[in-house]
């Protein structure tokens, strides 16, 4: 190992680690919090809808999508709905099979929830993790259709 890449590969290690803990600790990035402003989705056009209705979510049903098996393991989503709009929109399950599935997908799943949440099926899906955002918008569409 070169000397220059001995004193290189601690830091990138510690970045990573440094990535990781902020995307589980950070509570701006909690999926939870995605909905802050109660937006909401049509779910037919997959567009954020122009108007924000206030209490319409309140007597919304949730409704589980399918599993859906990926390469890196099965992907899962749940979204809340009244009539045929999506209030909110959360993976509950995903790849988690080994060390590099959980680190992508602790940063992924975040910006997914909140991706679909505004956009519904048309979102726009996070890069690194194409495996994880296919089966989220399979599980997903899966939801819509049945609607």
């Amino acid at each position: 190992m070169s000397p220059l890449l001995r004193r290189l590969a601690p830091a990138a290690v510690l970045g990573s680690l440094a990535v990781i803990v902020v995307g589980l600790l950070d509570p701006a990035l909690h999926p939870s919090r995605a909905l802050a402003n109660g937006g909401q989705v049509a779910v037919g056009s997959g567009t954020a809808a122009a108007a924000r209705s206030t209490g319409s979510c309140a007597t919304a049903k949730t409704v589980t999508g399918p599993v859906v098996d990926t390469q890196y393991g099965p992907v899962q989503v749940q979204a809340t709905v009244n009539g045929r709009q999506l209030c909110a929109v959360k993976a509950v399950q995903w790849p988690l099979s080994d060390g590099r599935s959980s680190m992508i997908n602790s940063y992924a799943i975040p910006q997914l929830d909140a991706q679909a949440s505004q956009q519904g099926v048309n979102f726009d899906g996070v890069s690194g993790a194409t495996y994880t955002t296919d089966g989220y918008r399979q599980s997903l569409q899966a939801i819509v259709d049945s609607l």
